[in-house]
């Protein structure tokens, strides 16, 4: 087979990327082939190598063109005003499930769940750099957020992680059940989700009693003034 009629190099370009990531993600990477991928696109398999030198060349530019697109909307989102904490974190929260639910995003993460540990051991991957890189600019909004006031003073580092990891409890039930409640009903996780961590972010949860504690407050204050009522009646008497 030639290449696929009509096509020019840069659309073959793009459907050796998207075979090569549904082909590693359905099959794992190293489970594939670049046969597997090239009868997936419909070209010979020596057709690849005038784009890609390798298997390994193919993961790797998969892995560049992702970070590529995720960098540039998440400074477009960065570089937005940023008035109102509370709907800042619901649009920031809406935008980072809707990447989960991109199929490419679904079929890269299915990729790196299955063979992420083993192709970093095989220095195909450095997993922390990834993971370090991909939190950097909302450490960033969370540093600004405590600037400006809208967050108490606290360690970026921890609260990034406070924030994010329902998210990535979301992303884990997306993948194994899209119609669960918690999925289907995104839009309510999104409120409570942010809710909750502004709750905990601010320490207003820390503050509040909730009715309960309150009665059980009261009726150890109420028993200990009675006593207390008891004693200095016997000592009178």
């Amino acid at each position: 087979m030639g290449r696929p009629v009509n096509a020019n190099g840069e659309r073959t370009r793009q459907a050796i990327l998207d075979a090569g990531l549904q082909t590693f993600a359905e099959k794992g990477y190293f489970g594939s082939s670049l046969k597997d991928i090239a009868k997936l696109v419909g070209v010979r398999e020596s057709a690849l190598y005038n784009y890609f030198s390798s298997k390994e060349a193919l993961f790797h530019a998969i892995l560049d063109v992702a970070d590529e697109k995720v960098d540039e909307e998440w400074a477009a989102f960065l570089a937005e005003p940023m008035r109102d904490a509370r709907s800042v974190l619901e649009r920031l929260t809406t935008r980072v499930l809707e990447i989960f639910c991109e199929p490419r995003r679904q079929y890269l993460y299915l990729l790196m769940m299955s063979d992420g540990l083993r192709l970093a051991k095989a220095g195909q991957v450095d997993l922390t750099a990834r993971m370090a890189a991909g939190a950097a600019p909302f450490k960033g909004l969370i540093q600004r957020l405590i600037s400006e006031g809208n967050l108490r003073q606290g360690d970026p580092d921890l609260l990034f992680m406070v924030f994010f990891g329902p998210l990535l409890h979301w992303r884990q039930i997306h993948a194994v059940d899209p119609m669960n409640a918690v999925i289907v009903g995104r839009d309510q996780f999104v409120r409570d989700h942010v809710e909750h961590f502004l709750h905990g972010a601010n320490g207003v949860a820390a503050r509040r009693q909730s009715p309960a504690a309150g009665k059980v407050a009261a009726s150890r204050t109420g028993r200990s003034s009675t006593r207390r009522s008891r004693v200095r009646a016997r000592n009178h008497s």
